[in-house]
């Protein structure tokens, strides 16, 4: 069949614009074939033109030619810029982005292809933050007379200010690219941008630049263009410390760089002549005889590494008006606009759990400034390079456990680090971060359960492996590297199940992370949860294997039962996460010399004194098993409200979101964890919570909602991914030969192969059709919010009593909202308003407040210190 006028015009563009790019018959053919197909399947709004950018690009980096000389150099990117291709194109690099994310799905890319679009996107939006501070840096230390012209002349001339921005960027480009060692995270990448700047600077010092020069900036050095300045001190002259100043860097960071990485890199830059200057001071490299040359060969050398890796081109920057700093207002906001749209579309959203944990906004969103915020927060503890005085109590061999496993870990973290150079300082930094944390941890625990055994808790191998790996990946997050998680469970070997009991408790015993390494941890939470710790090779098949019961509800986990569950075993556990009920579900009781040794300090101790041990009671579960319990309760309870809070978002968006419906879709999640438990193996939290939908959908036969509306709203959560409802699990054992290959297809394939029947019998209990409905017990979802005691002043606190506490007697003050009469609320004003001093706090007159919501009464009582109140009264 003929192709239409339309699609014969999109062909002879497609064709002319391959004529163009020269690209080669075979990446053309495949280009095409494609778009075409994908025209026929989709629907490719928009420009046609950006499409076959993307078809083009994805055909280009699916080529690799070895190159000449090399027996195993290949070419990437079918030495084809994307620069020329979306100038070809007339595409926008965000519209390319936007474009081509949407191709990966529709084309089913591999997952290897997203990832460098991904890398491709953030580096170039972490290269465009790195420009906009250039462009700052330049305008506070450098002159540029208005009207600048191009001088035509032939002879030799100074250099003039544009030209000298255009070299030092381009000086900077190709340093990043010779090491990609000393540029794997954003600060270093910064810093070695300060390196480029000093360097510049120092030059035009040394050809006594004055026009360029800005006389206002604090690294001018003191008598510089007098008669009284010695020009052999120029090249020993350094502004790192003032361009730190500017920045907010950190000076001694960027120093370090500028001794080892960069002195490296402008040796190599001068021995093959990609810079003509002087091998010892690295002056002249702007001189009137060699800048032209420089700028030259600059440009060559990017230019070769641009057309190799078929990347960006990021010279574009300097000569485009959507990104060079102008004076002209409107240009400038344009150019702020496309920053903040670009940074939103590759920044994290804030994930759904343990928002109201993070601390306020700190007005710090650009990634170049909150990367060096976060460092400047973990280098305020970098003195401490060993154990406080506090957690030495616990005695010799104890820290001496410590210091093993803190040294064994560095060795494998210098091992697998890409920065040779760098990796002790950034194990450092971690080894000062846990110090910190170990001594917020244990003091914590010291106060919630005075009499624990922490010896036994710190010299936990579990704990400690936790700890220091949460510790590195702070350190990693805080620096921007590009080794994102899971890269330092790998490097450890450590599994996520059991690295996830750390996060909640450093976060909540901490007070020095910035918003965003709080945010990073929550996030690696929700990802270990909702995924990670379900693999096949995970411990909590172990785990579940021992029980050899179903999986625990939510109501059997949930806080308040947990609460009341262990004061009846007269456990010393709390329902909350700790680190003792986390780290030491293996220990079921301590020895008595353990405990001696820990406590033989006799007076002045912190930690509490040594106590006879007591008789040990078998009707009252304190062994392993009950300990292993406590550990995945804290972890269902994390994961079942998780699940909840996505559920819940989801339902709303479809219109499902009244409490009939919600609550039978948590049911029949529910169901699925507790006693189909097999369907998360290897397989994601949302992939069972969009099936529950469905299927609930089905059986309720309710109109007008199909797979395709659930997937299209799933992707507005934060965490949302199309490989998520594209490549779920059907087939784990599949053999083939010895090996076992997984077969992955998209939800809807595992809905109706896999899913549907194992959920049906039980579904169908929600039928309207069936009878037995109305006698389905519902199962219980997570609250919002635990409820912990409020406090409204030094002795008045508000907290939620159970339903089956005590009945209220006649003396008790009690008022309901939206229901008791007002004269109730007067009585209660006047009682406290009769102040602080005032105040009676006798057993024959407490206050209770209720709280009446979604038709359920949320009871309170007032909680009286009467020993603090005569305390205060006797002084």
């Amino acid at each position: 069949m003929s192709l239409s006028k339309a699609k014969m015009e999109i062909k002879t563009k497609f064709q002319d614009l391959c004529r163009e790019l020269n690209m080669d018959k075979e990446t053309e053919e495949s280009a095409w074939t494609n778009y075409h197909e994908m025209s026929q399947k989709m629907s490719l709004d928009g420009d046609p033109c950006q499409w076959l950018c993307c078809a083009l690009y994805a055909a280009c980096r699916e080529s690799y030619r070895p190159t000449v000389g090399g027996t195993n150099e290949v070419v990437k990117g079918n030495c084809v810029s994307l620069t020329k291709l979306l100038r070809s194109c007339n595409v926008s690099l965000y519209d390319f982005f936007t474009k081509m994310k949407s191709w990966c799905e529709m084309a089913t890319l591999s997952k290897n292809f997203i990832n460098q679009i991904e890398r491709l996107e953030q580096g170039f939006i972490i290269t465009l933050n790195l420009f906009e501070w250039y462009n700052k840096i330049f305008d506070q230390i450098f002159i540029v007379p208005p009207n600048e012209k191009k001088n035509k002349k032939a002879r030799p001339v100074k250099c003039s200010a544009t030209k000298l921005y255009d070299l030092c960027w381009c000086l900077f480009l190709c340093a990043k690219n010779e090491d990609m060692n000393c540029t794997v995270d954003l600060v270093s990448s910064f810093h070695l941008l300060l390196c480029c700047i000093d360097l510049i600077y120092i030059n035009a010092l040394a050809e006594n630049r004055i026009e360029l020069i800005n006389p206002n900036f604090e690294g001018v050095p003191k008598n510089w263009n007098t008669p009284e300045f010695n020009p052999s001190t120029i090249s020993k002259h350094c502004i790192i410390e003032p361009l730190c100043k500017i920045t907010k860097g950190l000076n001694i960071e960027a120093r370090s760089m500028k001794l080892n990485s960069w002195k490296k890199i402008m040796t190599e830059f001068i021995g093959t002549k990609t810079l003509l200057g002087n091998k010892d001071t690295f002056m002249e490299i702007i001189s009137n005889n060699n800048f032209e040359p420089n700028l030259k060969s600059l440009n060559s050398a990017y230019e070769q590494y641009v057309l190799s890796v078929g990347e960006f081109d990021e010279r574009i920057l300097l000569h485009n008006t959507n990104y060079r700093k102008l004076s002209n207002s409107e240009s400038s906001s344009s150019h702020n606009a496309y920053m903040n749209q670009s940074i939103r579309s590759i920044a994290p959203e804030t994930p759904l759990t343990r928002r109201h944990h993070l601390p306020k906004k700190d007005n710090v969103s650009e990634p170049v400034a909150s990367a060096t915020q976060n460092v400047r927060k973990l280098q305020d503890i970098a003195d401490l390079k060993g154990p406080s005085d506090y957690i030495k109590q616990a005695g010799e061999s104890t820290m001496q456990i410590i210091k093993s496993k803190l040294d064994a870990m560095e060795v494998i973290f210098k091992e697998k680090f890409p920065i040779k150079s760098e990796a002790e300082k950034r194990f450092s930094l971690a080894r000062s971060l846990y110090f910190y944390l170990s001594e917020k941890i244990v003091r914590a625990e010291v106060a919630s359960k005075p009499n624990i055994d922490l010896k036994i808790l710190l010299e936990t191998e579990s704990l400690n492996s936790a700890l220091i790996t949460c510790c590195v990946e702070i350190v990693l997050d805080a620096y921007n590297s590009q080794l994102k998680f899971p890269w330092v469970l790998n490097c450890f070997d450590l599994k996520p199940f059991n690295f996830i009991k750390i996060i909640e408790i450093v976060v909540k015993r901490q007070d020095i992370l910035t918003r965003a390494l709080i945010k990073h941890l929550n996030l690696i939470e929700e990802t270990c949860l909702e995924s990670l710790a379900w693999g096949s090779s995970s411990p909590l098949w172990i785990v579940l294997q021992q029980r050899k019961v179903p999986l625990p509800s939510w109501a059997d986990v949930d806080v308040n039962k947990m609460a009341h569950c262990n004061q009846e075993r007269n456990l010393l556990q709390s329902p909350m996460n700790s680190a003792y009920d986390c780290f030491n579900s293996s220990t079921a009781s301590t020895s008595e010399s353990a405990r001696r040794d820990l406590f033989n300090a006799g007076k002045g101790l912190i930690f509490s004194p040594a106590s006879e041990p007591k008789p040990v009671d078998p009707s009252k579960p304190t062994s392993a098993e009950a300990r292993r319990d406590v550990s995945l309760s804290i972890f269902l309870r994390k994961f079942y409200t998780l699940a909840w809070m996505r559920m819940k978002e989801l339902c709303k968006e479809l219109e499902m979101g009244d409490e009939r419906h919600m609550i039978k879709v948590w049911t029949l999640f529910e169901y699925s964890i507790t006693h189909r438990t097999e369907l998360m193996q290897d397989r994601h939290l949302d992939q069972l919570l969009m099936c529950a939908i469905y299927i609930y959908i089905k059986v309720q036969e309710i109109q007008k909602k199909t797979f395709t509306d659930i997937m299209r709203l799933y992707r507005k959560q934060p965490q949302a991914a199309s490989n998520i409802y594209r490549e779920v699990l059907i087939e784990p054992t599949k053999k083939d030969g010895d090996d076992k290959i997984p077969q992955y297809g998209d939800i809807i394939l595992f809905y109706n192969t896999i899913y549907v029947q194992k959920m049906t019998p039980y579904a169908l209990n929600f039928s309207d059709k069936k009878k037995s409905q109305n006698d389905l017990l519902l199962s219980p979802h997570p609250t919002e919010k635990i409820n912990l005691p409020k406090r409204l002043s030094n002795h008045l606190y508000v907290h939620q009593l159970e339903k089956n506490e005590v009945q209220y007697s006649p003396n008790h003050i009690t008022y309901e909202f939206h229901k008791s009469p007002a004269k109730d609320l007067d009585k209660l004003n006047e009682i406290v308003r009769r102040g602080k001093r005032n105040l009676t706090f006798n057993d024959e007159e407490p206050v209770v407040i209720k709280k009446l919501k979604s038709n359920l009464h949320f009871q309170g009582k007032i909680l009286c210190i009467k020993n603090d109140r005569q305390a205060e009264r006797q002084e």
